[in-house]
């Protein structure tokens, strides 16, 4: 009886390193190779903030007279390259006295005339600014941008003798929404215009003359691209020069 159930107990050590020697080769696919470990999931690019600087032109209207801005935007693209936030400054490119030459009769005023009253505005301003992109490809994008501007005017009138009869100085608070459209026919260039409408929350003596419909166009330069396909050229350079003098010590 001891020998039967001593042998029953070496059959069943058998039987079981057997059974953990098949559970520890890797499995079979249905063509009869061994499978191999199981390879890692894919690591997703890493996103990173974009810097894009814009030079921008702006035509509007003062009192339906035609004005040129001038000035530059500065932001960062976010990650997920939906939003972007920027700072711009901006400030008139032409003479505002060009723009009114009229005269008073009865205390209203009356036609234009070049040897009367005559304005002249001093304005700079700064706008913060985000834009969210609801539109991508890779060589498309449209967004909407909302701006709200804070700066500075200078606002004086003098009449046909020279003597000032306004002097003017005040805050200058302009709000902008509008639809944008970039074009990147190039990685490190970029086209962009807008087209929105402008409301002045806050002016000194030439209430509603901001207000009303705006256009702009941009050229952009996406500073962050070119600063990491800069740093990529120079590091494969080095790697080159490594491997070259690792050749040549052979």
């Amino acid at each position: 009886m001891t020998r039967y159930l001593g042998a029953g107990l070496l059959a069943a050590l058998l039987l079981g390193a057997r059974a953990g020697a098949a559970q520890s080769r890797p499995a079979a696919d249905s063509a009869g190779e061994v499978a191999g470990p199981p390879c890692p999931a894919a690591v997703a690019p890493r996103r990173r903030v974009g810097f894009v600087i814009s030079l921008d032109n702006r035509e509007s209207f003062v009192q339906s007279s035609a004005v040129h801005i001038i000035g530059a935007n500065a932001g960062v693209v976010l990650p997920g390259r939906r939003w972007r936030l920027g700072l711009g400054g901006y400030t008139l490119s032409r003479d505002y006295t060009a723009l009114y030459i009229y005269q008073y009769k009865n205390g209203k005023r009356t036609k234009k005339a070049p040897d009367t009253l005559t304005p002249q505005l001093d304005l700079t301003y700064f706008t913060p600014n985000v834009s969210y992109v609801f539109f991508q490809r890779p060589w498309l994008e449209i967004s909407l941008p909302l701006e709200v501007g804070l700066g500075r005017s200078h606002y004086t009138v003098t009449d046909q003798t020279g003597r000032t009869t306004t002097d003017s100085r005040g805050l200058f608070v302009p709000v902008e929404a509008g639809l944008a459209v970039l074009v990147k026919p190039f990685r490190w260039v970029g086209v962009s215009g807008s087209v929105g409408y402008r409301k002045s929350v806050f002016e000194i003596d030439y209430k509603d003359d901001f207000d009303g419909m705006y256009f702009s166009y941009r050229l952009n330069v996406f500073v962050g691209v070119i600063w990491r396909d800069l740093r990529q050229y120079h590091q494969n350079r080095r790697l080159a020069r490594e491997l070259a003098q690792a050749q040549r010590g052979r």
